[in-house]
C-alpha cells in the first residue's frame, strides 16, 4: 500500500500468469445483468466489476474481453461492455494489486477514453493485494505506469525523468536513498495481516492499545497514552473540515508504521489533526491538508506526499500550538507554485516553538512559511539541517515574516549542496 496516486493511488499488475485473485470459474467474464445488480469478472480471474443496483436501467449483457498490452499500459487491459453505458451508480472495479516495473510505488488504475488512452479513474485506493476504484460508465479499463517525481519513487537502476521512472543509462548509478522515509520504510509493514473495521474507531481509554486494523472511518483519540500500531485509516468525505485520524485532549499518544489516505477527494479531508501525539513512520497521501499539528506534536521519519490536487494546500500546517517538532521526514507541498510543505503563523492562536530538523522537504511557492499573522510575533522557530528539493517556481526554500524569530543553519538544496536563502518579507 504504497503511493497512492491522488485520483489512482493503486499498486497494480495485470497478466494472465499465476493464481487468479478472485474465481474465474464458469466464465464469469460474460453476465446478463439488470437493475438488480451484478458482477462480471475477467478470465484471468485478475479484474473483476460490480454493478450496484439500479446502476443499469434494464437489463445488459455485460462482458469483459482481454485487450493485450497497450503501448502505455503496465500489463493487459481490458474491454468492458457494452462501451461508453452510463450508469445511474457508479460501479465498483477491483484488480490485483503488485508493484508496476520500475517503480516502487504503484501503477495507476485507469478507464480508457474513446481516443484509446488512460484517464484517472474516480475514487481509487488500494488495501493489501486489492485495489479498487468508481466507475461511472462502461469504459475499457487498465493500468498506466505511474508518474514520478523524486528518485525514491523509482526502484534501484531507474530514475525518474519527465514524470516518469526510466532505466538508467549503462555508466549511471541509480539508487534511491534507502535512509529517507518513502514506500519501503512508511506505513504498515509488508506481510502484516490486518483485520477489517468499519465505521469510525475512537479510543477513549487511557492507556488502550489497537493494532493490525484496516479502519474504514475515521480514528479518534480522545485519551492519555493511547498506542495505535500497523493500522490502514482511510475515511469517506466528512461533513466539515477534519482529519481521518484526529487526536484531541490527550498527552503521551503514539502513532506508528500507518497509512492514512482520503477515500475521495475534497477539500475537507485533512490526514492527522491533533497534538499531544508523536507520529512515527506514517505514509499519508491523498488529502488537502497532510499533517495538521497543535501543541505537543511530534512527527518522526514519516513521508507525506501526492497531496489532493483538488484544494490541496500544505504537507504539514501549524496555526497554533507550542513545542511541535518536525524531524527526519520527506514532506511535499502541494506543488511548483501553490502552498508550502510546512506552513506555520498563527491564524487560531498563539504559535511558539516550532523545530523543524533533518528533513526532506520538497513544493511549494516557498517550501517552508513561516509568518507571524494572527499575532505580533512568531517565537522560537528553528529549522536546521533540512535538504530542499527544487520544486519552487519563485526558488524560494524559506519565506520568514519580519516578525518571526528564526534560528536556522545547515539548510541546503538537494541538487547542490548550496546553503539555500532565507528570505524576509510580509
Amino acid at each position: 500500500m504504497r503511493d497512492v496516486l491522488l485520483v489512482a493511488a493503486l499498486g497494480l499488475f495485470a497478466c494472465a500468469c499465476g493464481e487468479g485473485l478472485f474465481d474465474a470459474r464458469g466464465r464469469p467474464d460474460v453476465r446478463v445483468i439488470g437493475r438488480e445488480g451484478g458482477t462480471v469478472t475477467s478470465r484471468d480471474g485478475r479484474l473483476r466489476v460490480t454493478l450496484p443496483p439500479g446502476a443499469l436501467e434494464s437489463e445488459e449483457t455485460v462482458s469483459l474481453r482481454e485487450l493485450g498490452v497497450r503501448s502505455w499500459s503496465v500489463g493487459v487491459a481490458y474491454a468492458l461492455e457494452p462501451s461508453m453505458r452510463t450508469l445511474a451508480v457508479p460501479a465498483r472495479v477491483e484488480m490485483r494489486a503488485e508493484s508496476a516495473p520500475g517503480h516502487r510505488g504503484p501503477a495507476a488504475l485507469v478507464r480508457m477514453t474513446r481516443d484509446g488512452l488512460p484517464a484517472p479513474m474516480a475514487g481509487s485506493w488500494s488495501e493489501g493485494t486489492r485495489s479498487f476504484g468508481q466507475l461511472s460508465a462502461l469504459e475499457d479499463l487498465g493500468l498506466a505506469q505511474p508518474l514520478c517525481s523524486e528518485p525514491i519513487e523509482c526502484a534501484d537502476g531507474f530514475r525518474c525523468e519527465d514524470g516518469a521512472c526510466k532505466s538508467c543509462p549503462a555508466n549511471v548509478s541509480c539508487r534511491a536513498n534507502p535512509d529517507l522515509p518513502g514506500p519501503r520504510n512508511t506505513g504498515v509493514p509488508p506481510g502484516t495481516t490486518l483485520v477489517r473495521h468499519e465505521g469510525d474507531v475512537v479510543l477513549d481509554t487511557p492507556g488502550a492499545v489497537l493494532e493490525d486494523r484496516d479502519i474504514h472511518g475515521r480514528l479518534i483519540i480522545r485519551a492519555n497514552d493511547v498506542t495505535v500500531r500497523r493500522c490502514v485509516v482511510h475515511a469517506p468525505v466528512p461533513r466539515e473540515i477534519d482529519g481521518i485520524i484526529n487526536v484531541s485532549g490527550a498527552t503521551g499518544v503514539l502513532l506508528e508504521d500507518i497509512e492514512v489516505f482520503a477515500e475521495e477527494s475534497s477539500t475537507l479531508q485533512w490526514g492527522v489533526v491533533g497534538g499531544g501525539f508523536t507520529a512515527r513512520r506514517l505514509d499519508v497521501h491523498g488529502v488537502v491538508v497532510g499533517m495538521g499539528l497543535r501543541s505537543g506534536a511530534r512527527v518522526e521519519s514519516s513521508w507525506i506526499h501526492a497531496l489532493d490536487p483538488v484544494g490541496a494546500q500544505y504537507g504539514i500546517s501549524v496555526f497554533e500550538g507550542r513545542d511541535i517538532g518536525i524531524y527526519d521526514s520527506n514532506v511535499h507541498g502541494p506543488g511548483e507554485d501553490i502552498g508550502a510543505a510546512v506552513f506555520v503563523n498563527q491564524q487560531v492562536g498563539p504559535t511558539r516553538d516550532v523545530r523543524v530538523e533533518r528533513n526532506r522537504l520538497d513544493r511549494g511557492s516557498c517550501i517552508v512559511n513561516l509568518g507571524h499573522a494572527g499575532g505580533t510575533s512568531l517565537q522560537g522557530m528553528v529549522v536546521r539541517n533540512n535538504v530542499f528539493g527544487a520544486r519552487t517556481v519563485y526558488d524560494c526554500a524559506v519565506l520568514v515574516s519580519t516578525q518571526t524569530q528564526l534560528s536556522a543553519e545547515g539548510n541546503v538544496w538537494e541538487a547542490t549542496g548550496v546553503e539555500v536563502p532565507i528570505e524576509r518579507h510580509d
